[in-house]
């Protein structure tokens, strides 16, 4: 059994359950589907070790030996020859038919359409207009919840602040449908474009100022119901740039 990979199951499915606890009213199946896919996890690290399967002895057969018998088929009995019947004479061909000829048909009066008018040049589309970003109420000082940095101290800890090298990579997928969901409204596409943004960046002082102008006003992560998920995201971009 992994101990460590254990525990890092267990702290996820403690967190989930603790987010999906404070509105209960309001779980979808997808909550119910992640807290799912934890608890697989959890499961496949506690049995992790592979159990010999003994190998089926083979079955020997018998064979039967079968004895044939030869059967002699009676002689076949010739037919009597059937009588030669004489070929029926020809029926006399129908005359053929009288055709009479049509009379020419009227020369089609030849009518001069006028040229269609030109279609009208088609007006240029309004560009949609981009929804303002909302606007917070927090001051830009009360961000530092966000990124306050603890010092681990047991090993669990210590190895979940291991540095990374890619963000997209070290992300799994149930992870990365909580992520989108909670931290980015369900816009797959803004966090693609942010992990790739954060993944171009050589110290964490230029993620920290894209997070804070792109992110954290936009899709308020300073809210009670989003601000354990923020700190996580900030915790795990923050290995980026060790």
């Amino acid at each position: 059994m992994d101990f460590l990979k254990a525990k890092i199951f267990i702290d996820k499915i403690n967190r989930e359950f603790t987010r999906l606890s404070k509105d209960p009213e309001n779980i979808v199946r997808l909550d119910v589907d992640i807290m799912a896919a934890h608890v697989r996890e959890l499961y496949e690290a506690l049995y992790s070790e592979e159990v010999a399967v003994p190998k089926a002895e083979p079955v020997h057969t018998r064979k039967h030996h079968t004895t044939h018998h030869t059967h002699h088929a009676p002689e076949p009995v010739e037919a009597p020859p059937a009588p030669r019947q004489e070929p029926a004479p020809p029926a006399p061909a129908p005359p053929p038919p009288v055709v009479e000829a049509a009379p020419p048909a009227p020369p089609v009066p030849v009518v001069e359409t006028p040229p269609a008018p030109a279609p009208p040049p088609p007006m240029p589309e309004p560009a949609p207009a981009t929804p303002p970003a909302p606007v917070s109420s927090v001051a830009p000082g009360e961000y530092e919840a966000l990124f306050e940095e603890k010092q681990a101290r047991e090993l669990s800890e210590k190895l979940s602040e291991t540095p990374i090298a890619d963000l997209k990579k070290s992300i799994a997928l149930n992870d990365r449908l909580l992520l989108t969901r909670e931290l980015f409204a369900g816009d797959g596409q803004a966090f693609e474009q942010t992990i790739q943004a954060l993944n171009s960046f050589s110290h964490f002082s230029e993620a920290r100022a894209y997070l804070i102008e792109n992110c954290i006003v936009r899709y308020m992560w300073m809210d009670k119901k989003r601000l354990e998920e923020a700190k996580a995201f900030v915790k795990l971009v923050r290995r980026r740039y060790k």
